[in-house]
C-alpha cells in the first residue's frame, strides 16, 4: 500500500469511516503484534496490547500528524504501552532455561548447513538474553536490532535522546555479548 493510499484511509478514518479504519487495522495489526510479542514474550499480553493500540489509535486518529510516517506513530503507541507493561511487571518473562551451549554437529557435509545451525542457535541465545534486559534496553535493542529501525526513528518513537538510545543500545549489546560469551567459553 502506498503512502498516499494510507493517508487517504487515515483521512477517511478521521471522519469516522470504520471501513477505512478496518483496512488500516488489518494492514498494521501484524506489525503491532510482532513488536508486542517480541517485547513482552507472551502471546496473550501481546494480543491485549494489539487491542489497546487500535482502540487508542481510533480514539486519537485526529491527533495524528502526517509529517510522521503512520507506522512510526503506531510503533510509538505500541512501544509506550509495552514499555509501561514491562515496567509494571514484577519480573521479566523468562524462558525455561537458557540454551546450554552452541552445539557441535558431528557429521555435516556442507559448511552452509553448519553456519546456518550455529546462526539459528546464536539467534535463540540473543532472543533469550534480550528478555533479561531492563525494559528500556529491551525496547531500544528490539527496535534497533530486531525491527531494524534507524536511530532517528527510534528517537521519534520513544522520545529518548539519541545519546540515551546509543548508550542503552551499547549496554544491551554488551550485556547480551557477555552472557553469550559466558555460555560459549
Amino acid at each position: 500500500m502506498t503512502q498516499q493510499q494510507i493517508q487517504e484511509l487515515i483521512d477517511r478514518s478521521k471522519q469516522g469511516d470504520t471501513k477505512a479504519f478496518e483496512i488500516l487495522m488489518l494492514t498494521y495489526q501484524p506489525l503491532v503484534f510482532r513488536l508486542a510479542f517480541r517485547l513482552l514474550c507472551d502471546d496473550n499480553r501481546a494480543k491485549d496490547i494489539v487491542q489497546d493500540v487500535f482502540v487508542k489509535i481510533w480514539l486519537q486518529i485526529g491527533k495524528y500528524k502526517s509529517h510522521y510516517r503512520f507506522s512510526t506513530w503506531i510503533y510509538k503507541i505500541t512501544c509506550n504501552l509495552c514499555y509501561d507493561k514491562l515496567r509494571s511487571m514484577k519480573h521479566f518473562p523468562e524462558a525455561t532455561h537458557p540454551p546450554d551451549t552452541i552445539t557441535e554437529l558431528e557429521i555435516i557435509s556442507q559448511e552452509d548447513v553448519e553456519a546456518s545451525v550455529i546462526n539459528n542457535e546464536l539467534k535463540e541465545l540473543i532472543l533469550y538474553f534480550t528478555g533479561k534486559l531492563s525494559p528500556k534496553q529491551k525496547l531500544i535493542f528490539t527496535l534497533k536490532e530486531i525491527e531494524e529501525l534507524d536511530v532517528e526513528e527510534i528517537v521519534d518513537i520513544t522520545g529518548f535522546s539519541e545519546n540515551k538510545i546509543k548508550s542503552n543500545l551499547y549496554l544491551a549489546r554488551k550485556n547480551i555479548k557477555d552472557k553469550i560469551n559466558a555460555i560459549t567459553s
